[in-house]
């Protein structure tokens, strides 16, 4: 059975740097005043691919840890994934400090691990290289645009940025450093990397480059939004077809829309209640903030199924006995058999 595509396959590749490579042409000739085109272009991303590529994490929970249709296992899941949501929404009200510096580690480490788990290193130098990674890319828009993103911060978490070493004396310096020291991690694993990731190293230095170049031209919610939407939750929803693919069940964009809709609407039905009771008290420009935050809230348990889905997703786990997937009349998923018989309409 061949796998759907990966954010690897030549032709998503080079779709995907063709549009950073034009937001980088559009981003140095206009600079950094770009106005209302800046949240406008973040909110695109979150809609399109960013909030869907979370929205089915009910379905992967089910496959991951057999969880049935029943009352008990849907409870298990909600409950917990509702639960780590209010706790940490809760944190953000007691200590948005130290929330916000949760949240940027998270990232990082979520970020660095869907873009590199595919070089298939040893526990600890693949974790040393997430957070390297995703140091380069969550500490790249903060130093070399500081200006820009210090009222987000004041807003989000009441963090003083400019305050931070270097921050405002010296941002080039901290650029160079970031970038360095992602390029000897990545040259450092390289020699560990899993040979069956295929020029992996040449890749990934193409890669960083582009994103060098991205984020250090490019306004950071417009940089950050095209590494989001086009880079990360793309790449995730690929991952997620091939997860599936590969336990027998074809599902197609399509589908995978049709059943992230839901869980896509909620989090904006909320969104527009909070953005109705901020205009009411005149705080419209408080929605950057709290788009930031709701981002930051379901990071947290979409982190904790991520974790172990990135690995699992690229193990080839093929169907037993003829097993298939195909779309029934109502958009019902069936098969007759795969490794771990799991359920495939848990929620």
């Amino acid at each position: 059975m061949t796998d759907p595509v990966s954010i690897r396959s030549p032709r998503i590749y080079a779709s995907v740097l063709g549009v950073t490579l034009l937001t980088i042409a559009i981003g140095a000739w206009s600079g950094v005043s770009l106005g209302p085109w800046a949240l406008g272009v973040l909110f695109l991303a979150v809609v399109l691919t960013g909030m869907p590529h979370g929205a089915i994490d009910h379905l992967v929970a089910a496959r991951l840890w057999g969880l049935d249709a029943t009352w008990t296992d849907r409870a298990k899941f909600y409950g917990g994934y509702l639960t780590l949501m209010a706790l940490y929404g809760a944190c953000w009200v007691v200590a948005p400090a130290w929330s916000l510096g949760l949240f940027l580690v998270m990232t990082m480490y979520h970020f660095g691990q869907a873009d590199l788990a595919y070089w298939r290193l040893p526990p600890l130098p693949a974790r040393l290289l997430y957070l390297s990674r995703g140091l380069f890319l969550i500490g790249s828009p903060i130093v070399v645009f500081p200006g820009v993103v210090a009222p987000i911060f004041e807003a989000i978490g009441g963090v003083h940025l400019l305050d931070w070493p270097l921050v405002a004396t010296a941002p080039t310096a901290l650029f160079v450093g970031l970038v360095g020291q992602h390029a000897v991690a990545l040259g450092l694993a390289a020699l560990r990397a899993d040979p069956s990731a295929e020029r992996a190293a040449a890749r990934e230095a193409l890669n960083v480059a582009v994103l060098t170049a991205l984020f250090g031209l490019v306004h950071p919610l417009v940089a950050f939004s095209v590494y989001f939407g086009c880079w990360h939750a793309l790449g995730h929803i690929l991952e997620l077809r091939r997860f599936f693919r590969r336990r027998g069940e074809a599902l197609s964009l399509a589908e995978f829309y049709r059943e992230a809709a839901l869980f896509t609407v909620l989090p904006f039905v909320g969104l527009a209640g909070l953005y109705a009771v901020t205009r009411s008290f005149g705080a419209e420009n408080q929605m950057i903030a709290l788009l930031f935050i709701l981002i930051a809230v379901v990071t947290l348990p979409h982190m904790v199924i991520a974790a172990p889905f990135t690995g699992c997703a690229r193990r080839p786990i093929r169907p037993q006995n003829g097993g298939y997937r195909a779309p029934g009349r109502s958009g019902q998923l069936h098969v007759e058999s795969f490794v771990e018989q799991r359920r495939l309409r848990c929620f």
